[in-house]
């Protein structure tokens, strides 16, 4: 590790599912966040470095043998400054070993951290089409603050107990590539780090193929179109930190004219069900 720089400490497999969502997690314990979690920084200076933290799912190990469509993503804050930006990133990966796999990035969203949230669980909104047999590999980033000070982030943590390795990259402290925790000594952290989306079967597909939404991005109006055998009966727009911002029953239009540029995620609610895409605001 570099001079100056020190580590500081600050499941049974299952799918937990609920509402019609499945949730792939390592953690016996999916939503208790507890502590937080080791990460890189100074204790003298108070600088913070650049850290990665991992979690790897094998969709087989889920018995998730269809293509995977991810709606969002979990993590537990342990700690955090005020306006510390996260960002989230989906990969999949050669391999559920993280320490030797190549991880190929398929969608990336942000997060800007509250103090108010510590010891909770965190939820971002990300659309990602996974394929079957694929392994997903989900990482939370928190940039290096430099020199700045009070810009910290601390994963959450519990000791539930866990299924496979938590993961930490941090060059910083010289850990240049994924890394388990217990290889650095620190394998009592446990992150709580979920991923949640719906197996998208035949009838997702179908629904896929029917509803348009254009023009995409936007800086006002987007229409929706769908064939003819598909009923739209509701509209909901939630922005990136998954509050709702819109719900209409006007099912043909949306005017998003009022709203700050940035991404957001619509959810086309259908009598053939539930169609979630995401949405750029110029």
């Amino acid at each position: 590790m570099k001079k100056n720089y020190i580590l500081f400490l600050f499941m049974v497999l299952f799918v937990w599912v609920g509402q019609a969502q499945i949730v792939l997690t390592q953690s016996n314990d999916p939503v208790g966040v507890t502590d937080g979690g080791v990460a890189c920084w100074s204790s003298g200076s108070g600088e913070y470095r650049e850290n990665s933290f991992y979690r790897a799912y094998n969709l087989a190990d889920f018995s998730v043998t269809e293509d995977f469509q991810i709606s969002s993503v979990e993590y537990g804050q342990g700690a955090a400054d005020d306006g510390k930006v996260i960002t989230v990133n989906i990969y999949t990966a050669s391999s559920d070993d993280l320490t030797t796999a190549t991880l190929t990035l398929i969608e990336t969203a942000t997060h800007t951290s509250s103090s108010a949230d510590d010891l909770t669980l965190i939820s971002v909104p990300i659309s990602a089409t996974i394929p079957a047999g694929s392994t997903i590999a989900f990482e939370v980033m928190a940039g290096d603050s430099g020199t700045n000070i009070g810009e910290t982030f601390f994963p959450g943590i519990n000791a539930g107990g866990e299924n496979d390795d938590s993961y930490i990259k941090s060059e910083g402290c010289s850990i240049n590539t994924p890394s388990t925790l217990s290889s650095i000594g620190f394998g009592d952290n446990q992150y709580v780090m979920n991923v949640v989306g719906d197996v998208l079967g035949v009838e997702e597909f179908s629904l896929e193929n029917s509803v348009s939404i254009f023009p995409n991005p936007t800086s006002n109006i987007i229409t929706i179109d769908t064939s003819n055998k598909i009923t739209v009966n509701s509209l909901e727009l939630y922005n990136i930190v998954g509050k709702q911002v819109i719900k209409t029953n006007n099912v043909s239009t949306l005017d998003l004219s009022e709203l700050s540029s940035g991404v957001y995620m619509l959810r086309v609610i259908t009598d053939s069900g539930t169609l979630t895409k995401k949405i750029i605001r110029n």
